[in-house]
């Protein structure tokens, strides 16, 4: 275990400030081999969670059917997709740590990874009931794979729960994680409420402001995609007071909003063969990204901000084309293009000038940006 106590802050910032880039550029990690090192613990975790009452369930065959139902659900519902979120913890221990990481702090990242990767499993469960999806990473929603579909529901509450299953046997006296859990996971269920709401709340679309749209977003997307994995990563190397910087959580919360208006570009313009996954905000009313950017491009355009109002929010496929068609006739695609290489631009300078004292920060937070960047799935 690390010595938190004695450790000499003045000391390490003075020595990751000295770093070459070119040390740095062998240092960092790519996202093939942290994803290799996250999956390589998949059955560890999986492992340790359908055995945690083993000595209890045994005895009750009922028990065990539940038990056994629960292991289908992480199989199905965690094992694949991208792992953003799981790799981030283990990138940020390689590069913040990269001198001191071993064996033992890579399992603890992988194990974090693995928290989020769970959390964000129970998010998806029911974010794909509430929202009526079909597909989720290439596969039939999970709801629409049980027997009564509300049954998901329990099965969204059991992956959140494995997550303070781990906590509590691989960080059994770090407060700061469980702290950390706690607030992130709250913040994403006050957004997700906020996006659910927010038809009801706002009954026009003429109402939804990029303001609104930016609230949602930030509390639903941002704090748990990229600052819960990267204060996890922090958190486990002796580094830790890093995550105490000014601008840190503003530039992930910013990079996390950047991902999230990648996501509503996806759900209307992306590929479902790489998307693996139908869009659905138009037929949803989702204040999403594009009828924020269609309504500010339309302001005085009366007549198509009638048929936007008429048509969005619609599970009517020529009232979903008609939307479509407008968005066409915006070129709202260049539009994304243009925004999406401005806030690159934007986050970069940020990065470069946010004065961390420390080359490894500004190495990961680009590397993360750059991972992201222009995007198709």
């Amino acid at each position: 275990m690390h010595d938190y106590k004695n450790l000499d802050k003045s000391k390490y910032i003075k020595s990751i400030s000295n770093y070459r880039h070119e040390d740095l550029l062998n240092l960092t990690m790519n996202s093939t081999s942290s994803l290799s090192i996250l999956n390589s613990y998949y059955d560890t975790i999986v492992e340790d969670l359908v055995t945690n009452y083993s000595s209890e369930t045994s005895k009750n065959i009922y028990l065990e059917k539940v038990l056994s139902h629960f292991k289908t659900v992480l199989n199905y519902n965690i094992s694949d997709g991208k792992k953003l979120r799981g790799t981030t913890v283990i990138d940020t221990v390689r590069i913040i740590s990269s001198e001191s990481v071993d064996e033992l702090l890579l399992k603890q990242a992988a194990i974090l990874g693995w928290c989020i990767e769970l959390m964000q499993g129970a998010f998806l469960v029911a974010d794909d009931l509430m929202d009526h999806s079909l597909t989720r990473r290439g596969k039939t929603c999970w709801y629409l794979k049980v027997k009564e579909k509300e049954s998901a529901v329990n099965d969204s509450f059991y992956l959140y729960s494995c997550t303070f299953i781990l906590l509590k046997k691989y960080f059994p006296t770090n407060i700061k994680l469980f702290h950390l859990f706690n607030e992130i996971f709250q913040r994403t269920v006050i957004g997700q409420g906020l996006d659910l709401e927010t038809p009801s709340y706002l009954p026009s679309v003429d109402l939804y402001t990029e303001e609104h749209y930016y609230t949602i977003v930030t509390w639903k997307t941002a704090y748990y995609t990229i600052v819960l994995p990267i204060f996890c990563g922090i958190l486990i190397t002796p580094l830790s007071f890093l995550v105490d910087h000014s601008e840190l959580k503003s530039i992930a919360i910013d990079i996390g909003i950047y991902f999230q208006v990648q996501d509503d570009y996806l759900d209307c313009y992306g590929d479902i063969n790489r998307t693996g996954k139908i869009g659905t905000d138009i037929q949803e009313r989702k204040c999403s990204w594009l009828i924020v950017q269609a309504m500010k491009l339309l302001k005085d355009n009366n007549i198509k901000r009638k048929i936007l109002r008429d048509n969005y929010g619609y599970d009517d496929e020529n009232k979903v084309q008609c939307v479509k068609n407008i968005y066409e006739e915006l070129n709202l695609k260049e539009i994304y293009q243009q925004y999406e290489e401005k806030t690159y631009e934007n986050l970069i300078k940020r990065i470069n000038q946010a004065n961390f004292n420390s080359k490894q920060l500004e190495q990961l937070l680009k590397q993360i940006l750059d991972s992201i960047h222009a995007r198709n799935k």
